[in-house]
């Protein structure tokens, strides 16, 4: 592995963090908006059954409360992807403190501060260079090369 691809696997942990925690969060408010709903109806989960027309909202809504997980399978649900989430967030923490240890290393505040904004703050290349003080397209191409020969030279010293 080089270094890049390194950093690049700190992001894209991060990222895929991110969307496994939007999920554990969808699954809560979706089951809390259905419920809610009901209240609202005046449906109840009394489990009383009362039949109306094709197009009835109330009916409409019965059906999504029948497909509704329990509470203890969300729970259990949720609980499991929350574990999933702990486990990757210790695994992104440790290669975080991994890459500071490397970027410690590298000479240039502007290749530390790159690196840190980009790869590990997964900040866009609009607000790296922003942050660093020089245009977008000069940060990305120039900037990101220097820094990114800065930090395989500290890695490989490293492995």
């Amino acid at each position: 592995m080089t270094g890049e691809q390194f950093l690049n696997s700190i992001r894209g942990l991060d990222l895929e963090i991110t969307a496994m925690d939007d999920e554990r969060c969808r699954i809560a408010d979706r089951r809390r908006d259905l419920l809610e709903k009901a209240e609202s109806f005046g449906a109840g989960l009394t489990g009383v059954r009362v039949q109306h027309g094709i197009s009835s909202k109330t009916e409409s809504l019965g059906v999504q409360l029948a497909d509704l997980m329990s509470p203890e399978d969300v729970a259990r649900r949720l609980n499991s992807y929350q574990e999933r989430i702990n486990r990757r967030i210790d695994r992104l923490v440790n290669k975080k403190q991994k890459a500071m240890d490397i970027i410690e290393r590298m000479p240039n505040s502007f290749d530390r501060a790159l690196i840190i904004q980009r790869y590990l703050c997964n900040k866009p290349w609009a607000d790296v260079a922003d942050l660093i003080g020089f245009c977008e397209n000069w940060a990305k191409t120039d900037l990101k090369a220097q820094a990114l020969a800065a930090f395989e030279a500290a890695w490989k010293s490293t492995t």
